[in-house]
Formats: C-alpha cells, structure tokens, sequence
C-alpha cells in the first residue's frame, strides 16, 4: 500500500493520545466511585454494571478516526489484472540431447515441469499452446483458453531427433499471427513466444531469417537455454553439442524478447515462474480513499448510535 499524501498520517499520532485520555477518564471514574464508602449499598443503587458495552462507542469512535485519518492520506494499492487478450506459444526442443540427466532429472522432464509452471501463472483468460521441435517443428496444441490440456500436452513429450530452432520459430509465429496486431494497442492483443532449446540449430529454416519474420509481426520471442555451457555432453553414448547461446541472444534480440539461462531444474522453474507472473498482467493502483472514509464514517456513527442507545450520551 502506498498515500498520496504520506504525511497526513502523522494525524495517527493522535490515536495514542485519545486511548490514553479515555483510559486515564475511566480510572478516574473508578477513583471517584471507591469514595463511596458503602460498597454494599452501591452495588444495589448502581445494580449490574454495563461490562464490555461502556468501552465499544469509545473503541468504536477511535477505529472510525483512525479510518477517516487514514482515508486523508489518499491510500493506494498496487494490483495486477489482465491486460487484454494474451496469447503465448511455448516452443520445446524435443531434440535426442534432451534426454540428458545433467539438468535432473532429465532436461526434458525438467521442460515439462517448467512449461507447467508458467501455464499456472498465466492469467485466467489467457490463450496458450505448444509446439514441440526436433528435425521438424509440430503443433501439439493450438492456442486454447484450456490450460489443463496442454498441461497434460506437456506431459507427453519424449526426446528423439534433430534440432530446427527456425522451423519452430516460423511455426509458433504463424499460430500467432491472426491474433497478433502490428499497428494496434500493446493492451489490446498480446502475442508471444516462448522457446526452450538445449542445443544448435541444425536442420529447417535458418533461425535468424525465422527472427526476422517474427520480427516484422512485432511477436516477441523469449529464447531459453538450458543444459552445459560451453561444452559437449556425452547422451546415449552419442556426443552433442552444447547450447548456442549466441544464437539464442540474436533471436531473442532482433523480436524484441530477451535471452535466459538455466544450468538446472531451479533456474529453469524460476525462470518460466517469473515470465508467467509477467506475461499478459499490468500493474495499476486502486484508490483506497473512498471505501476507508466510508467505513470510519460508518464506525463512527456506529459508536455514536451506541452511546445514545445505551447511556444517553456521545462518546
């Protein structure tokens, strides 16, 4: 929560000083009282005292300023809602090095794991699908506003084959170009890809002239790399090369979208948690000034009510 206008709250103050006046007024009423010599026959005159009842109009009272006071300094609340129709296509390498178990428990189950992630941060009304890539790139799930089924889509996923980062980018791009709008408002349709790869393009299109391509629709697409760096990795007895990671940086770059790295099943997760809880939200503040000066109002003749009701009297 934030104020407009923080340095009112230093009224606040008052608030200590009006309990400590009301507890010093009623130790008095106390003092006054034991001066009353015949303790028996005041308890006949006074009978059953009121109890609890003669402190609520007062703590009532102290509530409903404290609500006015803090509905003075214009309180404001940072909330995130939808920010349009948004619509994400995750792109998964299901090439044979994705079997590796350097990235426990493999890099794959790990892809799975990740991808399920970020479809739970997504917004309500949020469109998602997949698309799995080895020597060629494949729809699995179209866009769907039905995020358990391409939940369970992920789930089927096994590693075998080749590596076509461009076909993939060409392929996700075309799913999103009837949703996407170049020329209209960001807040509107929200288009985007999201590829996870483990390796080097080494089959299909050239990658870069897919970026391009994406590039001129305005659909971002945010490269991951995940497995060794810098380095071949030894799977199923074959040796496969390690993440291009200039590649991924040129096409995250020349779309708009930017480059993540994961060396493990943590940084993965947090990596595609991150982006979900991003994606297709916006940030706006909710003015608190109305409903805090609402309820003190109500408080505060809710205390009153009470004292007349049952002493005669305001607070």
């Amino acid at each position: 929560m934030s104020f407009q206008s923080p340095w009112l709250l230093l009224g606040l103050l008052a608030i200590p000083l009006l309990v400590g006046f009301y507890i010093t007024s009623q130790r008095r009423r106390r003092a006054y009282a034991v001066r009353f010599t015949n303790l028996a026959l005041l308890n006949q005159v006074m009978g059953k005292g009121p109890g609890f009842r003669r402190h609520l109009p007062a703590i009532l009272f102290v509530a409903g300023v404290a609500g006015l006071l803090f509905s003075m300094a214009r309180p404001q609340a940072s909330i995130r809602v939808p920010k349009g129709q948004t619509s994400v296509m995750l792109a998964v390498d299901v090439s044979g090095s994705m079997a590796a178990s350097d990235v426990q428990p493999t890099r794959i189950e790990a892809a799975i794991a990740a991808g399920r992630t970020l479809i739970d941060k997504l917004p309500s009304n949020a469109q998602v699908g997949l698309i799995i890539f080895n020597s060629q790139a494949e729809v699995v799930s179209p866009l769907t506003t039905d995020k358990g089924a391409v939940k369970d889509a992920l789930g089927t996923l096994r590693p075998g084959g080749g590596t076509a980062i461009g076909s993939a980018i060409q392929v996700a791009v075309a799913q999103l170009a009837s949703i996407a709008d170049p020329n209209g408002p960001k807040s509107q349709n929200y288009a985007m890809v999201i590829l996870l790869t483990d390796g080097t393009s080494n089959t299909g299109i050239d990658a870069a002239t897919a970026a391009g391509e994406a590039a001129k629709t305005k659909i971002p697409v945010q490269t991951v790399g995940i497995g060794q760096r810098n380095q071949t990795t030894m799977v199923q007895g074959r040796v496969v090369d390690g993440v291009d990671e200039q590649t991924l940086q040129q096409i995250s770059t020349a779309t708009g979208g930017r480059y993540y790295y994961a060396a493990d099943e943590a940084q993965l997760s947090k990596i595609y948690s991150d982006l979900g809880s991003k994606i297709g939200w916006v940030t706006t503040k909710l003015d608190l000034t109305v409903p805090l000066l609402a309820f003190g109002t109500i408080i505060l003749v809710a205390g009153g009510l009470f004292s007349l009701r049952w002493f005669r009297l305001l607070p």
